[in-house]
């Protein structure tokens, strides 16, 4: 995957990409889905709700107690998809790091693998303590350290995500208290090698962490493959990992609660 650290992603790249990638975004989202889950096991929103890193749009209805959603997302394109489907939901195009919102205006905020590409963390964490309340619960998951094995170990360069330690060095502690934290394997599953490398680009994961955007670097996945017989001997090592559910792709997932102090 020839990537540089996330933090250095460019935030115009990061926006370019996800928005190309936002119509056909629920056809790869197995990981999302699954580490949303675990996120909603452990909340109970209500008020207005703030969705950071929205992508094309997350279902909130079983919180009965949360009465209005803004989705907030880097991608235009992605926030087009989420009035398609949640017509009722307002939207903001911004980044993390610079929230257009009053102070005090959100009483619970989420978000699901987003801020992995977030450059500065401290400052995104700072934004959301500043809008909202005195008491509100922020819970997020965010792609971890060690994720990606099977692409390492297939000889792709993978980025290098932030630590659990790491991301929670960035919440002020005079702002936040940190309420859990857990880190999770979570493993999905595919028929061949080729469906699971465009599962990556699909939802926009395969960005350059430099701003370099010509044709010779272009794809993160080229691995050198100069040929059919390269191909054919990465298609050979990758069927060494398949098990009884495909060829897997394993990420390390955090998954953080904090609320506000006061």
């Amino acid at each position: 995957m020839n990537q540089r650290v996330a933090q250095s992603v460019n935030g115009q790249t990061v926006a370019q990409r996800f928005s190309a990638a936002a119509k056909h975004y629920h056809e790869h989202d197995r990981v999302q889905k699954l580490s949303s889950m675990q996120l909603f096991d452990t909340m109970t929103p209500s008020g207005v709700m703030l969705d950071i890193g929205a992508g094309p749009g997350t279902d909130f209805s079983q919180f009965s107690s949360v009465n209005q959603v803004i989705a907030l997302d880097i991608a235009q394109g992605m926030l087009e998809q989420v009035k398609l489907d949640f017509p009722d939901y307002q939207t903001v195009c911004a980044n993390a790091e610079s929230i257009p919102l009053p102070d005090n205006s959100i009483d619970s905020a989420y978000s699901n693998l987003a801020l992995q590409w977030c450059g500065d963390l401290s400052s995104s964490f700072n934004e959301t303590a500043r809008v909202l309340t005195a008491g509100g619960e922020y819970h997020l998951a965010i792609v971890a350290q060690d994720s990606l094995p099977e692409l390492a170990e297939l000889g792709f360069r993978v980025n290098a995500f932030r630590s659990m330690e790491e991301i929670l060095s960035h919440f002020d502690r005079d702002q936040w208290q940190i309420i859990s934290f857990e880190t999770t394997a979570i493993s999905v599953y595919f028929a061949d090698l080729k469906s699971l490398l465009y599962s990556i680009k699909g939802v926009g994961a395969s960005i350059h962490g430099n701003g370099d955007d010509n044709e010779r670097t272009k794809d993160k996945l080229s691995h050198g493959i100069r040929g059919r017989g390269d191909w054919h001997k990465l298609l050979a090592a990758a069927e060494l990992s398949r098990t009884a559910q495909g060829l897997p792709l394993t990420y390390q997932i955090a998954s953080i609660s904090a609320k506000i102090i006061g």
